[in-house]
């Protein structure tokens, strides 16, 4: 059935209901104002009292024109004609239930992994999958990855449904996400979980919904929602050239740059974004942090894991929710990844939680980043990294490559460090900056401060125009930095220092 609308999938829990309703309000209110699917879940009723609960859910399905899915019971479908079932891995085998109900009726399937979804799609006999669990619910806690898994997990799961859709146009196998999504980030899962080609159909929900006194309210709420682009996607692509008036904007705007960084770099940070016209602040109190992303209207945030600790992973995670929240740009530098598992999953997990503008690294730490990408196959164990220094030589088309694979994928502007500088703005734009000075490498904190000019054009939507060019702006920060460096007559580390940040300082003043 490939004329079925899976935008808004409601599936039904009745542990969930608020006092102040019943279980065929909650249903009939989300049906009436928006509801496109409905899954009938019921794991503690007798079969007799299942059957009688999906007659009368079936009636308020049928007046609206919208499909009624059972959960698990092929035996409870086929007795009220339900117009599909949707089986998970537990349950009856997806080839069994579609000899049982036929072609005729909608059959879906939970997909968690890879094999699974390949699994479905090696049988072909489903009509969707529902792709999952994204996020830790109430009601899925037995997961395989205890943080559910997230769009990183589900974008492979992406790349397996759009290989078999491509070759099957005339009977596609839709998809729908499923698992913690809600009206705070039902946009944001719709968003990310997209491979060119392949994207969600629609999410499937519960709790924001079954468990809402308001439940007509929620569904409308929650497909504005889903209709609308996220805060942080309105991203324009009409910047200039120009330095001098990416550097003049800057100037003017005086954006504050707010660090959640390591120890080691505080201090040449905060005076590199001194010197080039914007306002440092260190801060770790999340408290504040809203205020912050809601109040200041030129603001960006640097997330550097150069020094991680489960404490700080918490407030990183905190400051991601909040600038996401608002809009405002983060900049994430992703220190070491390639070098431990430890540091990558750290990643990882800031990539699960929320959207980055621009993500900054050496060549070591994209690779890394790469191998947390939709495309990626497995294929060894090579160190990447020797601390935070890059060891590994990749050529130029390699480096550009596995830049733009990392920049789609997490739909982000990447910035990759190094003696030449790759700006690559997935499979549309790519700069090329030539590094400023061999002693750069040789001082603590470039490429961390690097960080925080790229943040401070960003919050300045310093792109030579009137919009947010990200990639633009990016160029911009990039081409400063190391024009500065190229402009420093030293030959040694610490006069180096001092000669950079006056250097930056006469260039944007």
């Amino acid at each position: 059935m490939s004329d079925v609308d899976y935008t808004l999938y409601l599936v039904t829990d009745s542990t969930m209901i608020p006092e102040s309703s019943t279980f065929l309000k909650q249903v009939e209110a989300a049906i009436n104002n928006g509801a496109t699917l409905v899954q009938l879940r019921e794991k503690s009723l007798t079969t007799r009292q299942f059957i009688a609960r999906a007659e009368e859910v079936h009636e308020l399905t049928k007046r609206r024109g919208i499909p009624l899915i059972i959960n698990d019971r092929v035996d409870v479908a086929l007795a009220i004609d339900a117009e599909g079932v949707h089986v998970g891995q537990k349950d009856m085998p997806a080839r069994i239930a579609r000899q049982l109900i036929g072609n005729d009726k909608i059959l879906g399937v939970t997909c968690s992994s890879f094999d699974e979804t390949q699994q479905v799609v090696d049988e072909g006999l489903a009509d969707y999958v529902g792709l999952g669990t994204l996020y830790p619910t109430q009601t899925k806690k037995d997961l395989k990855e205890p943080g559910g898994t997230g769009p990183l997990g589900i974008r492979k799961l992406l790349q397996v449904l759009k290989k078999y859709n491509e070759a099957h146009p005339d009977k596609p196998i839709r998809c729908v996400g499923i698992g913690g999504i809600n009206h705070t980030n039902a946009d944001k899962v719709l968003y990310q979980c997209s491979v060119p080609g392949q994207k969600l159909d629609g999410v499937a929900v519960v709790s924001c919904i079954m468990a809402n006194p308001n439940a007509a309210q929620a569904t409308i709420d929650l497909l504005k929602v889903i209709n609308r682009q996220p805060i942080w996607a309105n991203i324009t692509n009409n910047g200039t050239d120009d330095l001098s008036t990416k550097i003049k904007q800057l100037t003017q705007t005086q954006p504050l740059v707010h660090h959640i960084t390591n120890n080691t770099v505080k201090n040449f940070s905060a005076n590199v974004t001194l010197a080039i016209g914007a306002s440092p602040i260190m801060s770790e109190l999340e408290e504040e942090y809203e205020e912050f992303a809601s109040g200041i209207p030129n603001i960006a945030l640097v997330l550097n894991v150069g020094t991680p600790t489960d404490g700080l992973l918490k407030v990183f995670k905190h400051a991601i929710l909040m600038y996401n929240k608002y809009g405002k740009p983060i900049l994430f530098d992703p220190v070491a990844c390639g070098a431990t598992q430890a540091r990558l999953e750290c990643s990882k997990s800031l990539l699960k939680a929320g959207q980055f503008t621009v993500i900054k690294g050496n060549v070591g730490e994209i690779m890394g980043l790469y191998k947390l990408t939709s495309k990626y196959v497995e294929s060894g164990n090579q160190a990447l990294m020797r601390g935070v220094d890059s060891i590994v030589e990749h050529s130029e088309e390699e480096i550009i490559r596995v830049g733009r694979e990392v920049s789609v994928d997490f739909q982000t502007v990447v910035v990759i460090s190094g003696v030449t500088n790759y700006i690559i703005d997935g499979d549309n734009r790519i700069a090329k900056v030539k590094g400023g000075n061999p002693l750069m490498g040789n001082i603590t904190g470039t490429g961390c401060s690097l960080g925080s000019t790229i943040a401070a054009f960003l919050g300045a939507k310093a792109d030579g125009n009137e919009g947010t060019d990200v990639f633009s702006a990016t160029v911009g920060a990039v081409e400063l930095y190391n024009k500065a460096g190229s402009l420093v007559n030293a030959d040694a580390s610490g006069s180096f220092m001092i000669g950079f940040i006056d250097s930056l300082y006469k260039l944007t003043h």
